[in-house]
C-alpha cells in the first residue's frame, strides 16, 4: 500500500535534481527542434502575439532564459527586483523589438545555449536548504515563486510562446 506524505512533508522534500536537469534539456532541445524548423519566410511571420513576429518571439525565449539564474538569486535572497507590470510590459516588448534586430536562427541558438549552461550551473549551486526559498516579485509574473518553481518556469515560458509560434505557421 502506497504512503500518503502530509503537505508539511511534501514541503520539505528535496526535489530530484537530475529530474529537472532532464526538464531543461527537454526544453533546449525542443527549442532547436523549433528554430532549426522555421524557413527565412516562417521567422518574419506574424504571431498572434500582436508585439512580436516569429523571430522575435524566438529571440525573446533565448534572451529571457538568462534571467533565471537571476530569478533563483532573488528567491534566494526573498527580494525581488522585476519592476511592476506597467513597466515590465512595454519595456519587455521593446527590448525584444530591438534586441531582435539582425538576429538569425544561429545567433539565437547560441544565445539560448549559454542562458541554457547558466541556468545547469545555476542548478548544480542549488543546496537542499534552498528549494523551497521564496518571493513574490511586483512585476507581471508576480505569482510567488521559489528556487524550484524558476527552474520550472524555463520550460512553461517557452511553451507559452512556443505555442503562439505554432499557432502563427498554421495559419498561413
Amino acid at each position: 500500500m502506497a504512503s500518503i506524505t502530509s503537505d508539511s512533508a511534501s514541503a520539505t522534500a528535496v526535489p530530484d535534481r537530475e529530474v529537472i536537469r532532464a526538464e531543461l534539456e527537454a526544453t533546449r532541445s525542443a527549442y532547436h527542434r523549433l528554430v532549426n524548423s522555421l524557413s527565412a519566410a516562417d521567422w518574419k511571420k506574424k504571431s498572434s502575439n500582436p508585439a512580436w513576429r516569429v523571430g522575435q518571439l524566438v529571440w525573446h525565449l533565448a534572451w529571457g532564459a538568462g534571467y533565471f539564474p537571476r530569478g533563483v538569486e532573488e528567491c534566494r535572497k526573498g527580494k525581488s527586483r522585476t519592476p511592476p507590470a506597467w513597466i515590465l510590459n512595454p519595456l519587455n516588448m521593446l527590448i525584444t523589438k530591438f534586441g531582435s534586430r539582425g538576429a538569425t536562427p544561429q545567433s539565437v541558438l547560441e544565445k539560448y545555449d549559454a542562458a541554457h549552461a547558466r541556468i545547469v550551473t545555476c542548478l548544480e549551486s542549488v543546496r537542499d536548504d534552498e528549494w523551497h526559498k521564496g518571493v513574490k516579485p511586483l512585476g507581471a509574473f508576480g505569482a510567488y515563486k521559489t528556487v524550484e518553481s524558476v527552474f520550472h518556469s524555463a520550460t512553461l515560458h517557452f511553451r507559452e510562446h512556443e505555442a503562439v509560434i505554432v499557432e502563427a505557421l498554421r495559419r498561413c
